[in-house]
């Protein structure tokens, strides 16, 4: 999916959040630096990446999954090194007039500007609903659930994962899982993964079946499978689309691997758990 950038502020509300959605933007290999003073509420989701970030002479290091906030009337530095890298970022725009009732909520504190993300899987399934609705055709009925999936991917930024990793101790395991909770959809060479890490493919193999009780290969087509899932009830992209969001690029065999591991194909999948608007 390429960059975008959607504007939900003139769209109504049927059940209207305290907080809605001014602006979503979706910034894939971004290049520049940021020097600006806000007139709005931000949340800059880095997914990939790292760089710095600057507020009253502060400096925050950057390395995603991160979080990164702009306030009304401050001046801020921010963005990934240059010239040589780029880091992925998905924003959301908020009107100044939100911030007490974020402050109300614990999504802002003035002591925390900018955290780290511990709970990644969580927060990449509100960001692909949040690109999902930004395609939908009935910007009216979205409207509404863009309110919520945004506040949800807020919350699940701060939140710790939901299951404990099952080998903190194995720092090689944990990179190559964040790797992959966060960008399931990409190829991932697991031979390449080993020896960047310095070992070899059958000890990267060893170690996660002793920490996961599984295979990378087979933990990854779970991910996918999950994703599918929810695409499929969540939205209205086609099902070659889904295929190719969750990480398979020949749509025959994504709806054979589909049907074998739930038993209904995609399209009776959809019919039977589809999310329907109201």
């Amino acid at each position: 999916m390429d960059s975008f950038v959607k504007h939900w502020g003139a769209f109504p509300r049927r059940f209207p959040s305290p907080c809605p959605l001014l602006t979503v933007g979706d910034i894939r290999a971004k290049n520049n630096w940021v020097r600006h003073t806000f007139n709005t509420c931000n949340f800059s989701i880095i997914l990939r990446g790292r760089g710095e970030y600057w507020r009253k002479k502060k400096l925050w290091p950057v390395q995603a999954p991160y979080v990164i906030t702009q306030w009304p009337n401050e001046p801020l530095a921010y963005g990934p090194p240059l010239p040589e890298e780029t880091w992925d970022e998905l924003y959301l725009i908020y009107d100044a007039a939100c911030m007490p009732w974020f402050r109300q909520c614990g999504f802002i504190d003035e002591h925390r500007p900018a955290w780290p993300i511990n709970n990644i899987e969580a927060v990449m399934v509100y960001v692909d609903e949040l690109r999902a609705l930004g395609g939908v055709r009935s910007s009216e009925m979205a409207a509404d659930r863009v309110d919520r999936v945004a506040e949800r991917l807020i919350l699940e930024s701060l939140l710790p994962g939901i299951q404990a990793n099952p080998d903190t101790s194995d720092e090689v395991i944990q990179h190559v899982l964040l790797q992959l909770r966060s960008r399931p959809h990409e190829t991932h060479d697991f031979n390449q993964l080993a020896r960047r890490h310095g070992i070899s493919s059958s000890t990267l193999r060893r170690r996660w079946h002793d920490a996961l009780k599984t295979t990378p290969g087979r933990y990854l087509l779970d991910l996918r499978i999950r994703k599918a899932r929810r695409l499929l009830t969540e939205t209205s992209l086609q099902v070659g689309e889904i295929a190719a969001e969750s990480g398979f690029q020949d749509m025959l065999y994504f709806s054979r691997r589909f049907k074998l591991e739930t038993k209904l194909t995609p399209s009776q999948y959809r019919k039977y758990y589809r999310i329907k608007p109201s």
